[in-house]
């Protein structure tokens, strides 16, 4: 997943390549879960998060991490907050890429592989790469080039094998292109909190070969174990953020262990990749205080597992002296969509 994303960072210095347009090349299904967006019953939604500071407000829409092709949700409070909104706010974004963006490629690949041309079973203990050979032929079996990746690489490539035949996708990419689109329709403007960092040499590359076996190799057994547990999880978190069933939510805001194996995190120096997501989150809170200064109603997703860490931004809107309202205490009232908005004119 986090590969995905240093592919497209390290294409974006390309002339005529930028991340944006891959993502519209392909084919993806936001436009069939828009339409298939239907009321089901009298159920609540998803759960809003309210923010106020005097008489302005700020709703964060929690997004699951992943989520089925074919959820259906309820719309209309989300719709309601988003339609009254001056400003849409989506989830802070960090890029790293290198001057060179060929020397990129080149060191994403090698970074990616097992150093010195090695494989997964000359790596790996016996009953370890038994079920990894076992999970490849159930969920990748014409993926031979797994025996070619680091082990926290492939459990990642697994996991996402397995996601997608279960019908998971990601849900900020899905649900958050919809929430962009009909911010687009009622001219909401967009007001991102971007990060990018560019090196000659940087960090994530000159650190992967300190990359601790061991530690990957934990992650790895970790991953393979678990891993229908972990979609059964996800399809689950998904039907509870759409009916708006907070008790499941909150009980379960997303696997740390998961977060703490990802390969992009193993090869990063820690101190660095601290640096930078705590930028990346003070540019998000420093719009978060103008919107609740000069909006009088503003609408923002962020990942619902952020947004469930006892320390994570619901912590620190209030640390800032901002009364933040859970889901289960008050929702927007719903109104019939097309009504207007209050706060500044601002063009999408």
């Amino acid at each position: 997943m986090i590969w995905r994303a240093l592919l497209l960072a390290a294409s974006a210095a390309v002339p005529g390549a930028t991340a944006q347009e891959v993502g519209e090349s392909q084919p993806t299904p936001v436009d069939l879960v828009e339409e298939e967006i239907q009321v089901v019953g009298d159920l609540p939604g998803p759960p809003l998060w309210k923010v106020t500071k005097d008489d302005h407000v700020l709703w964060i829409l929690g997004i699951p991490e992943l989520v089925p092709n074919d959820l259906l949700w309820h719309p209309d409070s989300v719709e309601h907050a988003l339609t009254r909104s001056s400003e849409y706010l989506p989830p802070p974004s960090l890029r790293v890429s290198l001057t060179n963006p060929v020397r990129a490629w080149r060191l994403i690949k090698r970074m990616r592989r097992i150093p010195d041309q090695g494989t997964l079973e000359g790596l790996l203990p016996e009953d370890l790469y038994q079920l990894f050979s076992e999970t490849r032929l159930r969920y990748a079996p014409k993926r031979d080039n797994l025996e070619e990746l680091r082990p926290s690489v492939a459990a990642e490539e697994l996991f996402d094998s397995a996601a997608q035949s279960a019908g998971l996708e990601s849900g900020l990419r899905t649900i958050g292109r919809v929430i962009e689109k009909r911010a687009k329709k009622h001219n909401v403007k967009k007001v991102p909190a971007h990060l990018s960092e560019r090196y000659k040499d940087s960090p994530l590359f000159d650190s992967t070969q300190e990359m601790s076996p061991h530690a990957e190799q934990t992650c790895l057994q970790a991953g393979l174990q678990g891993l229908d547990a972990q979609v059964e999880e996800h399809t689950r978190l998904a039907a509870a953020w759409a009916v708006g069933d907070l008790a499941t939510l909150r009980a379960h805001p997303g696997d740390s262990a998961t977060w703490t194996c990802d390969s992009f995190v193993l090869a990063f120096d820690p101190e660095v990749l601290s640096q930078m997501e705590s930028r990346s989150w003070e540019l998000w809170l420093e719009n978060v205080d103008r919107a609740l200064t000069d909006n009088d109603s503003t609408f923002a997703i962020l990942r619902l597992r952020d947004l469930l860490r006892p320390n994570g931004p619901l912590s620190w809107l209030r640390e800032r002296g901002y009364e933040v309202v859970e889901p289960d205490e008050a929702q927007p009232a719903r109104a019939p969509l097309g009504t207007g908005r209050s706060g500044s004119s601002n063009a999408g």
